[in-house]
């Protein structure tokens, strides 16, 4: 007998993009007013009093068995309360943990194979993207699990790149294969509740030590009078299919840009592109028209679904094709997440 029980899911609900407050580019002409449930199969256990590592073992089958043709696995219903369920289940699964060094999201570094899902204000809703695509070392899979949902909002848009892409004229997709993509970061030197500092991005104290870093990633740096620390490098707007079709549409050039963050409703909206957290350009420095990016933006809204975590869910993505996102929420909304390589 099979472990898990198929549910077909049938939501007919929509969730609102075009004109939302704080969504970057949600007034956009291109934007779609909404994005369907993400429905299809999900699977219960149909053993509810098993522990967090037995739990484990019975979806790792699912998961390899699923994940390469569907993109994603939604678990329901699992036996985990919290978050030290939800570390001993992922070190259950048994798949290399993948560290968070060099992200760029607000979270609480701690112990443990998961952290806290970004700590973004509430109001927020991030576009989908894939984990750290502006770095060569991405994670490969990406677990989120649901311990509290929120009262209302905070689903998961997930979106397939591939589908994506048809939406991006060949054109852009052609300036910018040819330029890359231009990354600057801004970091203080310690974190902030809206700034994550450079000690814990790179998991480094003294200023010696990060040019040391520095020079051996081959970026561009400089320091400013606070002791903040920018940095820049180009990285390619594409990776290869591991399946062996065409290239892949792999990066932050939108999430990254300085547009989200005078967007935000904790940023000022008058500074320079360079003082955000973080812009982009093109890879040959010539900025990104915010247009563009705008458009960039909706592409990736037009073929999201919604995923409605409840506790005890499960999230499973592959990371190389299936992006995530994260709609506004209100009342308590406790998410951890997981990476693997």
């Amino acid at each position: 007998m099979n472990a898990f029980i198929e549910v077909s899911e049938h939501d007919e609900q929509r969730i609102a993009v075009k004109g939302r407050e704080y969504c970057a580019g949600s007034n956009h002409e291109e934007m779609p007013p909404s994005i369907p449930m993400a429905n299809g199969i999900a699977l219960t256990p149909r053993q509810a009093n098993a522990t967090p590592a037995e739990a484990a073992q019975l979806c790792r089958v699912e998961i390899d068995a699923r994940l390469p043709a569907t993109g994603s696995v939604l678990f329901r219903s699992l036996p985990l309360r919290n978050r030290e369920d939800f570390n001993g289940f992922v070190n259950a699964l048994g798949y290399p943990n993948h560290s968070y060094h060099g992200g760029i999201a607000v979270r609480p570094r701690s112990a443990g194979a998961s952290l806290p899902a970004s700590n973004e204000d509430e109001r927020i809703s991030m576009a989908p993207h894939n984990e750290m695509a502006y770095l060569p070392n991405f994670p490969k899979k990406i677990f989120f699990f649901c311990e509290t949902a929120a009262a209302q909002g905070g689903e998961v848009p997930i979106n397939d790149i591939r589908k994506s892409v048809e939406h991006i004229p060949d054109s852009v997709l052609n300036r910018f294969a040819a330029t890359g993509i231009l990354y600057r970061r801004y970091l203080p030197k310690v974190s902030s509740a809206i700034e994550i500092g450079w000690q814990e991005t790179f998991g480094l104290s003294s200023a010696d030590t990060i040019e040391a870093a520095m020079k051996a990633k081959g970026y561009d740096f400089g320091w400013h009078d606070d002791e903040g620390l920018s940095y820049s490098y180009v990285h390619s707007a594409f990776i290869d299919d591991p399946r062996g079709g065409r290239p892949l549409w792999f990066n932050q050039v939108t999430e990254l840009h300085a547009s989200y963050w005078r967007n935000h409703p904790l940023f000022p909206s008058n500074r320079g592109d360079s003082r955000y957290p973080a812009t982009t350009a093109y890879g040959d420095g010539e900025p990104i028209d915010t247009g563009l990016v705008s458009t960039l933006r909706a592409a990736l809204w037009k073929t999201a679904r919604a995923v409605a975590l409840k506790p005890g869910d499960v999230l499973v993505l592959d990371n190389t094709y299936i992006q995530h996102g994260r709609f506004a929420y209100s009342g308590i909304r406790s998410h951890f997440v997981s990476m693997t390589a």
